[in-house]
């Protein structure tokens, strides 16, 4: 089965579910309150936090050659020690380390999203890579910005820190949108169909953003367009034959670091404090981005050697 086929299935998954949740809250069957906050964590944690649970392997394959057997008395500490640097430098510099996770999470999306289809590099891709990523963040600010300023102040970050952008949040979505388009265009100019599959992408991440609450559109983006993306690589890194086996032995190897991250999760939400909305907000995002650095810094490595 061939990225493409892939990619169609899954984005016909996520407009699905866009369309199916969009009817559900206009009949008032699920509201945006509590309850909706918990399926969209446990999506997160179901799909979402699965496809970093390889990260292991990734550090198996590179530091093994080095260290020989023992490869993992570097690599557990040293992931469990990055994620911990992130958690104390948010409760230290809250709008700082938001603003340098927003950065780097940015280009990491757009990038592994634009590899599924184009294995590029250089200056036009980098850029477009990251305009990309950065989009779910203007598209945030632009349609959802009362939402927005209530993550923002859930992960402790006044709106002060983020008041003189504020009437700019129209422009930057339109900037960044235009900007993508035209590099999209320029990368993927001589492969058309890629270019519409992408362009489609964008547009139903746009409606999601429009018609959908915040954390439901995030959710649904970052588990069915991008981490979809990331699993099937590392399915076809398991078994490159039969993308079908690979992603059944990616499941049964994802299973451990999975569990363990929803048992921490869950415990972090029931103890972290008395708002489980607050607490359900800071352990998606602060959660994620203690992640997003080792995983991140997994992907470099890997990719150099």
């Amino acid at each position: 089965m061939k990225n493409k086929t892939i990619y169609i299935i899954f984005l016909s998954l996520f407009s699905l579910l866009g369309v199916i949740s969009y009817l559900l809250i206009q009949k008032n069957i699920v509201e945006d309150n509590l309850n909706l906050l918990f399926f969209c964590f446990f999506l997160i944690l179901i799909i979402g936090v699965s496809h970093g649970a390889l990260d292991h392997l990734r550090g198996k394959k590179i530091l093994e050659p080095i260290f020989k057997k023992s490869w993992y008395i570097l690599f557990y500490p040293g992931y469990i020690s990055l994620s911990l640097i992130v958690i104390v430098c948010w409760i230290l510099f809250p709008a700082l380390t938001l603003l340098m996770f927003l950065l780097i999470a940015s280009y990491h999306f757009g990038e592994e999203d634009l590899s599924f289809f184009y294995k590029g590099n250089g200056f036009i891709f980098n850029i477009s890579s990251f305009l990309k990523g950065l989009l779910i963040i203007t598209l945030a600010f632009h349609y959802s910005f009362d939402s927005t300023s209530i993550f923002f102040e859930y992960l402790l970050v006044p709106q002060e820190s983020y008041e003189n952008i504020i009437q700019f949040k129209s422009l930057f979505f339109s900037i960044n949108l235009f900007l993508i388009i035209i590099g999209l265009i320029y990368l993927l100019r001589e492969q058309i169909d890629k270019l519409v599959l992408i362009l489609l992408e964008i547009l139903f991440i746009i409606l999601s953003f429009i018609y959908l609450p915040l954390i439901l559109a995030f959710s649904l983006y970052f588990c069915f367009l991008h981490s979809s993306k990331h699993i099937i690589g590392l399915s076809r890194e398991l078994d490159s034959e039969n993308i079908i086996n690979g992603l059944k032995l990616f499941s049964i190897k994802a299973i451990p670091l999975t569990l363990l991250t929803a048992v921490i999760a869950l415990i972090t939400v029931y103890y972290l404090d008395e708002s489980l909305s607050r607490n359900i907000v800071q352990t998606i995002f602060i959660g994620l981005a203690s992640l997003t650095l080792p995983h991140i810094l997994l992907e470099i490595l890997d990719r150099k050697k």
